[in-house]
């Protein structure tokens, strides 16, 4: 099959696929649905359109975990559980073409309050420019740079730098994060004194533009997806703004080579029954993408990722681990299947409008309104904010965006999908 026709296959699947959906959606919206409570003496009879029950349901689960995110967020800390100073800790910033950008993370890094902290940068072989100014920041005494002794990814080259450092503590970042002075000590104090296996802080876009905005807004509603699930004991850990111990890291056999090894690492810590701590009150910053193209190919690349650990799931890569196994695979399909939702979900709220149920159709607006603001006000005033634009009113848009990456990225991650990932554009901005 030639080049073309797999592009081809692929445009053709990707629209046939949210048509599909759309149309699923208007169909089953238009339906009857009847709902019958017969108590003593008494007897409730609802009759409406199917679309009424599908919005409200997504309303409620949608406005509750927006509820919850808003809650962690404006938690206190606790000016007590920090621990600033004691075990080493090696802070990996692995690189690759991030020169322009590395010297945010490593700043940030070096402004932290724990004392004991080592900054490792990991570059890649014959990334010159990059391991020049690598070099330049090892300077300074707290910094060290390791050449990548497996290179090729992101992944290799943190299981690369454990490999090699003498310490019982890692954190890992990006070289665009800009990382809370409070991080580390509450990172420690989480792993000494509550012995947590992995502790893990939000981390947000940098809203200084129009599709940064976007960006920031997408991962706040993302955020809040999570809020469901972890009360069943899935509790989601990264590879960036995240602390872990040797131990921890060794049960799970390091990061593997995967496009999103982050989820990987996520799905691998809870089948082993690791204790995560997600602290979503200290906050770190990333740099967002600054075009809608480069929006659009990061998600992507995100969901492909996602799919091929899905992949693993239900393949057997992750070997058997009983029902923590079960549940982690189930975890990763309704992720999918609830993003592919959001599509049927507009043709739903179209339904309504078009039957006169506009205060119903308007329901699908609350759990924006309930999470974003809050949240927006909170971190405007700790600074995150430099210059929030007025696509926020766009939000709205976010959820059917999810389901439109992911059914794109169903097709090409089946037809066209060679292994590559999409790189994003650092300015430093």
């Amino acid at each position: 099959m030639t080049v073309a026709l797999r592009n081809a296959l692929e445009w053709t699947g990707s629209l046939t696929g949210t048509g599909l959906c759309l149309s699923i959606g208007a169909y089953h919206g238009i339906q009857q649905f009847e709902f019958l409570l017969e108590l003593r003496g008494f007897a409730l009879h609802v009759a409406t359109k199917s679309a009424v029950p599908a919005v409200v349901i997504f309303t409620v689960l949608a406005t509750l975990s927006g509820v919850l995110l808003v809650r962690e967020v404006y938690q206190r800390r606790d000016p007590a559980a920090r621990v600033f100073d004691g075990p080493t800790i090696a802070a990996i910033v692995p690189v690759y073409r991030d020169g322009g950008v590395l010297k945010t993370s490593v700043n940030s890094l070096l402004d932290s309050n724990y004392a004991n902290l080592e900054v490792v940068i990991v570059g890649e072989p014959g990334d010159e420019p990059t391991l020049g100014i690598a070099r330049e920041l090892a300077e300074h005494p707290d910094v060290r740079v390791l050449c990548n002794g497996q290179p090729g990814s992101k992944a290799r080259a943190i299981n690369d730098a454990v490999s090699r450092i003498d310490a019982d503590f890692f954190c890992s970042f990006d070289a665009d994060e800009r990382v809370d002075p409070d991080f580390v000590p509450a990172a420690m104090y989480a792993l000494l004194e509550e012995d947590r296996d992995v502790f893990q802080a939000r981390r947000v876009p940098r809203a200084n533009g129009p599709v940064e905005t976007l960006a920031y807004c997408e991962r706040l509603l993302f955020h809040a997806s999570y809020k469901l699930v972890e009360p069943f004991g899935f509790t989601y850990c990264r590879s960036s703004s995240a602390v872990f111990t040797r131990e921890a890291f060794e049960t799970v056999g390091g990061l593997d080579d995967l496009l999103t090894e982050d989820i990987d690492f996520a799905h691998k810590c809870f089948r082993q029954g690791l204790d995560v701590c997600q602290s979503r009150h200290i906050t770190n910053e990333m740099e967002a993408p600054h075009t809608v193209a480069d929006l659009w190919g990061q998600r992507k690349r995100w969901r492909i990722g996602h799919i091929q650990v899905f992949r693993k799931a239900i393949t057997g890569g992750f070997g058997s681990s009983g029902v923590h196994g079960l549940a982690s695979t189930v975890r990763l399909a309704t992720s999918l299947l609830a993003s592919v939702f959001m599509v049927a979900l507009v043709a739903k709220v179209v339904v309504l409008l078009y039957y006169g149920f506009v205060a119903v159709a308007l329901l699908a607006f609350v759990p924006v309104c309930v999470t974003i603001p809050p949240i927006l006000y909170r971190d405007s005033r700790a600074g995150h904010l430099p210059n929030l634009s007025p696509t926020v009113v766009l939000s709205p848009l976010i959820y059917p965006g999810f389901g439109l990456v992911t059914i794109r990225s169903c097709f090409e991650y089946l037809l066209t999908w060679d292994g590559s990932w999409y790189r994003v554009e650092k300015t430093g901005t």
